[in-house]
């Protein structure tokens, strides 16, 4: 592989909130999906596939899925799925992990997803720009809704 080729994608976000807090609003998962545009009746725990649909207007109904693989409280939340519209088992899964970090001004929310390796060259560019967009948009509303939400 070579270094042009796209592998990961990382973004940072200051939400002007308590760890804590942020912490409810990313893995509650009402809260989670007010932000992330989704619907699900899942609980997220280490293992669990949660199902979700999508509330978004442009993918209202669009189904998906991820598997948590780390919920370490107010630190890390990860997990695994088939990126942009690949069916599930039609290309390997990315691995996206957020990670909090108390500042003084807040959360500094980092997310990193990596894998992209992992899917089809016929995919992967499609899969990695699309989603490096997604983030951008997704961790705008999660700014917006948890900071809104602070106590």
């Amino acid at each position: 592989m070579t270094g042009s080729e796209p592998t990961k994608i990382e973004r940072k976000t200051l939400i002007r909130a308590p760890r804590s807090r942020v912490w409810q609003a990313l893995t509650t998962p009402q809260e989670f999906c007010q932000w992330f545009s989704c619907e699900t009746k899942d609980s997220f725990e280490v293992g669990n596939r949660i199902e979700l649909a999508s509330t978004h207007p442009l993918s209202k109904g669009k189904g998906f899925y991820f598997i948590v693989e780390r919920l370490e409280p107010e630190h890390t939340f990860a997990w695994r799925w088939h990126p942009g519209s690949a069916k599930p088992g039609e290309d390997g899964t990315t691995l996206v992990e957020f990670h909090l970090e108390e500042v003084p001004e807040g959360t500094m929310v980092t997310v990193v997803e990596t894998g992209f390796d992992r899917i089809s060259l016929a995919r992967r560019a499609k899969a990695f720009t699309e989603n490096g967009r997604g983030w951008d948009l997704q961790l705008e509303a999660f700014e917006k809704y948890a900071g809104s939400q602070a106590a």
